[in-house]
This record gives C-alpha cells, sequence and structure tokens, in this order.
C-alpha cells in the first residue's frame, strides 16, 4: 500500500506571494521561506496533536526588494537568501 500525503493547514505570516521553501533532514520541524514581501519566515513545525500545523518563530528583515529565494546550511543553522536587490545575505538561524 503507497503512502498518500494528507493536508494539515495553512502557515499564515507572509503578506506578498512565497518564493521559496526551506528545511533540512536533520531539523525536519523547521522550515525557512522567502516572499515578495522582502521578509524571510523561520517556523517551527508542530506535533499532529498539539492541534496546530506551527508557528512563526522569527522574521528576518534586510532586503530592500522582494526574496527570491532561500536555502538552508547541511546542518540547518544558516541561511542564504538572494533578493531582486542585488544582495545575498547570509543569516545566522540562532541569532537572526
Amino acid at each position: 500500500m503507497a503512502e498518500s500525503l494528507v493536508y494539515r493547514g495553512v502557515l499564515p505570516g507572509h503578506r506578498g506571494w512565497v518564493t521559496a521553501i526551506a528545511t533540512t533532514y536533520e531539523q525536519s520541524n523547521l522550515v525557512v521561506s522567502s516572499s515578495r514581501d522582502k521578509t524571510i519566515m523561520i517556523w517551527e513545525l508542530t506535533p499532529e496533536h498539539e492541534g496546530t500545523i506551527g508557528y512563526a518563530r522569527k522574521l528576518l528583515t534586510g532586503h530592500c526588494e522582494p526574496v527570491a529565494s532561500v536555502v538552508l546550511s547541511s546542518d540547518g543553522q544558516f541561511a542564504l537568501s538572494c533578493s531582486w536587490d542585488k544582495t545575498m545575505r547570509l543569516w545566522d538561524l540562532n541569532t537572526g
């Protein structure tokens, strides 16, 4: 029998289109998203029995144009974002 995906809900927070998401194998409860609202959000996913899908743990600001993409380091400690403002920013996810 094949596994199927189950819809769990929405993570609301961005005020613009979401342009990218990233996660790592080591920290599968951590999701990072980038958006046209010029921000990056760090999300903490919660277990199914807690009633919510997750919450926004941190909002990262600094780009002055939409954020096109975000990737995570393999250990989940850093995120690298690129923006239409012609910059890349390296974020320490522990300190912001």
